[in-house]
């Protein structure tokens, strides 16, 4: 189960809804689990990396979940699935990392969405993309 949360630009009027938890497909599951669906979840370098994890090790783990990450230069918010594969002893095989499109250098960090009042709108790049507080929805 998880969140879904809206923001909406006070300028331009672009809105947007951001998940952060688990969902339906996306959530904590064994990398067999994962690849008896037959379906390409993730992104498709990260799909690849579970596939080829997966014939050199047995038993490993993926942690999945939707979380919202921040590039703090231009302070744009992003909606990602977030995923990490490691074994039972927990040692850590692959870890997501997202880098921003907008400025293209900075690493995106993850956010507490929670209290994030505002940040800034992806289309007209002002400090104007606030928290619809009106809009707050559980997802499964």
């Amino acid at each position: 189960m998880g969140y879904a949360y809206a923001y909406r630009c006070q300028k331009c009027g672009y809105e947007e809804h951001f998940n952060q938890g688990y969902g339906y497909l996306v959530h904590p599951q064994s990398v067999s689990e994962y690849l008896r669906l037959k379906k390409k979840l993730f992104h498709y370098r990260t799909h690849n990396k579970i596939v080829a994890l997966s014939k050199q090790s047995t038993g490993l783990q993926i942690k999945a979940a939707f979380q919202v990450y921040m590039c703090h230069k231009c302070k744009i918010l992003y909606d990602k699935a977030e995923i990490k594969v490691f074994d039972d002893e927990g040692k850590t095989y692959h870890k997501s990392q997202f880098r921003c499109t907008s400025c293209k250098t900075s690493r995106l960090k993850l956010t507490n969405i929670h209290r994030l009042n505002k940040a800034t709108c992806p289309i007209c790049k002002k400090n104007t993309f606030k928290r619809d507080h009106a809009y707050h929805d559980l997802f499964h």
